[in-house]
């Protein structure tokens, strides 16, 4: 009789571990986006121009693309949303973009570190046209931080920007190129005081500088690569 029921207690115990296996996730894991897709080619919705005190370049969609005009001197989009979110507390951002005329940079992108509870910029070609990283570091920009490199950017040449934020480190990289790559936990992370800050939560702008946008995706990273 003993070992008859010690079996059964057994058998309830494995039946009840397997059905917990293979339980359904929660709601609340169903319903964190893996990824968002902030442009969807035709039109800005979801975006509000800025006019950065009333003279800020125009901004169109023309040929599923964002289409900066030249700004006096900045032009700029914001995600229409201040609460605005990201995928996951580690999240990477793709774009393309490209230089149409001017001689500053074509690309200003802003975006929230939720690690710091704080917002930064990747800008590419800035300080004359080349000087590449992330403002700011440790109260610096990035013409004065640890992250500046230069890079000749074309005009009329698209190139795949990435960001990738997660715990203790952001990467960018232009192409296969990467251009970024800085450890961030022990230092401060903030925004370049002045015009740039209205593009937070998460924006984009360009300098005295014609641009155009394409394939803005936010994803979710799920492990990271060191």
């Amino acid at each position: 009789m003993f070992k008859l029921t010690t079996i059964s207690l057994w058998c309830i115990i494995l039946i009840s571990i397997s059905c917990s296996s293979n339980k359904a996730p929660s709601k609340k894991e169903t319903n964190i986006p893996q990824s968002i897709k902030l442009f969807d080619g035709e039109t800005l919705s979801g975006w509000k121009t800025l006019s950065f005190g009333g003279e800020g370049g125009q901004v169109a969609v023309e040929q599923n693309k964002i289409v900066f005009g030249r700004g006096e001197p900045f032009t700029g989009i914001v995600i229409d949303n201040e609460n605005f979110k990201p995928p996951s507390d580690e999240y990477e951002i793709n774009l393309r973009a490209r230089k149409t005329e001017g001689r500053d940079f074509f690309c200003a992108l802003t975006f929230p570190v939720p690690e710091k509870n704080a917002c930064c910029t990747f800008v590419a070609g800035a300080w004359g046209g080349q000087v590449t990283g992330l403002s700011n570091i440790d109260h610096l920009d990035a013409n004065r931080n640890s992250t500046r490199s230069t890079l000749k950017y074309e005009t009329d040449k698209w190139y795949n920007i990435k960001v990738e934020i997660t715990y203790g480190r952001i990467r960018c990289w232009i192409d296969d190129r990467i251009v970024v790559n800085t450890l961030i936990d022990k230092k401060i992370i903030s925004m370049r005081p002045g015009a740039i800050e209205a593009c937070q939560p998460f924006g984009i702008a360009s300098y005295e500088t014609s641009a155009e946008f394409e394939s803005i995706i936010l994803n979710k990273v799920s492990t990271i690569s060191n």
